[in-house]
């Protein structure tokens, strides 16, 4: 079931990714068939430089890969079944306004990527969810014969576990190769190195705790120089003239000293 739902939700994410190659593949051949005229035009009323300007707002500038878009090939898929595909969907969408229609190909492209690398996560979770339930099967099964002394050993894991569906299942191997195929053809211009390198770079993200650490440490040698300066100044009230302070000084570092136990 959920390597179904992968599958319909890999269906939408390419049916997308199409219709924003398509839109961006106009905005890039009107660009190229009114180039020459904008570029005449604005030599002759002398605002050469205001043009420039205009044209490197976002949405209005053609990378790479914009042009590498305009030359992909269609992609092969099959038709995408929208009824069925609505009524399995968890979430429901907002009705477009007619203004609002046509999404820019820079938020559109934000998007995508995010969803795309948030689907081969999904893949990954669910690749790992099979693996552990093959190990856990594997775990009991060895135990098993163990106590029982049973000839010959991993049976039932020869005989079951290993004809099971969620062991022999390929269906997240495809999906993972299909979800780095589209990455590649639509954000790094069919490079499928780069796109594997950098979905699985996100995937391994999730346990970075570096930001935290160098706060920690920050924190902890900021105290540390403050108490070495606090002792300073104690040492030296410790053999100041007025009793009261020697007093109030003693008391002051024995609460000190014993605040970190009493926090503990």
């Amino acid at each position: 079931m959920k390597e179904q739902e992968a599958a319909e939700r890999l269906k939408v994410l390419r049916s997308q990714l199409h219709i924003m190659r398509d839109q961006r593949t106009q905005e890039v051949l009107g660009k190229t068939k009114n180039g020459g005229l904008k570029k005449d035009n604005a030599q002759a009323n002398g605002f050469g430089g205001l043009a420039k300007i205009k044209d490197a707002f976002p949405g209005r500038h053609f990378g790479k890969n914009s042009k590498a878009l305009a030359e992909l090939a269609t992609p092969v898929g099959q038709a995408q079944d929208l009824p069925n595909t609505i009524t399995r969907r968890d979430f429901a969408r907002r009705p477009e306004e007619s203004n609002n229609a046509e999404v820019p190909y820079r938020s559109a492209k934000r998007k995508l990527k995010h969803a795309l690398q948030e689907f081969y996560r999904g893949v990954e979770l669910l690749k790992a969810y099979a693996y552990l339930n093959r190990t856990a099967f594997r775990k009991i099964n060895k135990k098993y014969d163990k106590v029982v002394n049973a000839h010959p050993p991993m049976r039932y894991l020869s005989e079951k576990v290993n004809k099971a569906w969620f062991v022999q299942s390929e269906v997240t191997e495809h999906l993972l190769s299909a979800a780095e195929d589209l990455y590649a053809r639509y954000f790094e211009r069919g490079n499928r190195k780069i796109a594997a390198s950098k979905l699985r770079h996100t995937v391994n993200k999730a346990g970075d705790y570096s930001p935290n650490t160098f706060r920690s440490g920050l924190l902890l040698m900021a105290g540390i120089l403050f108490a070495a300066q606090a002792l300073v100044y104690a040492s030296r009230n410790l053999n100041n003239d007025d009793s009261d302070v020697k007093l109030n000084t003693s008391y002051l570092l024995q609460v000190s000293l014993a605040y970190p136990l009493t926090g503990a």
